[in-house]
């Protein structure tokens, strides 16, 4: 929360330099102009409610943006909490410019929930901006998106998550459903992994989270062979096409490498339209860029835990 705050203030003294309380290096008062934006700006802090709040009350067609008409009433309000209602034009579209180039991280001259969370003090809720855009645009959620959940929550990086983790993962979830349970209470714990670990691991992966959210179907689809190969035989025959360390897997080596992965399995090997089918699929998951390791490794090979018997064991002892 602080660290968004703090690129809050960073864009209003970028802009404000010319204004004479910031010259004279006196903090910047917000005007006091009866919107929701400086309603919720008073508390200096917003709850995952408010930010709902003030993000309905902006995206007035309920398409998952802000753009057009809603953009502009909102940099305007924010220009005039801001800055005063003395504003001229210039320097409107100068603090507009500034605000954009600093949110507008697809440049797309358009504001997603998450890229407006940059500059509004919310509570850590993670998963917040991304329920927001699932509900209203009434979409699935992308490859990469459900990856960055994952590795949000995933915190050492083993592939799966424990019982400490799947416990944050659940305490946000509660909160963007605005259900009030207490994670204490052993029983609803117990409950989540009976339902979603369905291989009874003790743990919960990949494919058993994704199937708590609106993934994209394809990524579903690319996640059904996963299980058949280890994470060292992935490994391996990652280094070995890797030959100079980058980290990535460019999409012309994707299928020699999905071909020689395809050679670990104790099943049969993939054939070469399941290998063209499987590369099509990942080449568009990831917008036809190269790969990173982690995200491949994620998507193509099993993270189980060997000795399940003690992560359930754990799990009741954390509990």
């Amino acid at each position: 929360m602080l660290k968004k705050f703090s690129l809050w203030i960073q864009s209003v003294n970028i802009i404000s330099s010319d204004h004479s309380d910031a010259s004279k290096g006196k903090p910047l008062s917000l005007n006091r102009k009866s919107s929701i934006l400086c309603q919720l700006y008073e508390r200096k802090h917003f709850t995952s409610k408010e930010f709902r709040r003030l993000w309905d009350h902006y995206d007035k067609d309920q398409n998952g943006f802000l753009e057009t008409a809603e953009l502009e009433r909102f940099l305007r309000d924010l220009t005039e909490v801001t800055l005063g209602e003395e504003v001229d034009e210039a320097e409107y579209e100068k603090f507009k410019s500034k605000i954009m180039s600093l949110i507008d991280d697809n440049n797309n001259g358009k504001l997603e929930a998450k890229e407006l969370s940059k500059i509004i003090p919310t509570e850590e809720n993670f998963l917040l901006v991304y329920s927001i855009q699932a509900q209203q645009m009434g979409a699935q959620l992308s490859s990469q998106d459900f990856l960055e959940i994952w590795c949000h929550y995933d915190k050492d990086s083993s592939g799966y998550l424990d019982f400490t983790e799947a416990k944050d993962f659940m305490r946000d979830m509660m909160k963007v459903n605005s259900l009030k349970v207490d994670l204490n209470n052993v029983t609803y714990l117990d409950t989540f992994f009976r339902t979603f670990d369905t291989d009874d691991n003790g743990v919960i992966e990949l494919d058993e989270m994704a199937s708590i959210f609106p993934v994209e179907e394809k990524f579903h689809n690319a996640l059904k062979l996963r299980k058949r190969f280890t994470k060292e035989n992935f490994d391996r025959v990652f280094d070995a096409v890797d030959k100079e360390g980058t980290g990535v897997m460019t999409v012309k080596s994707l299928p020699k490498f999905v071909t020689d992965l395809s050679k670990t399995s104790k099943q049969r090997k993939l054939t070469d339209k399941e290998i063209s089918d499987l590369c099509a699929r990942l080449v568009q998951m990831f917008n036809y860029k190269d790969i990173g390791r982690t995200e491949l490794s994620l998507i193509l090979s099993s993270h189980c835990p060997r000795n399940t018997a003690n992560m359930k064991a754990k799990r009741r002892s954390d509990a």
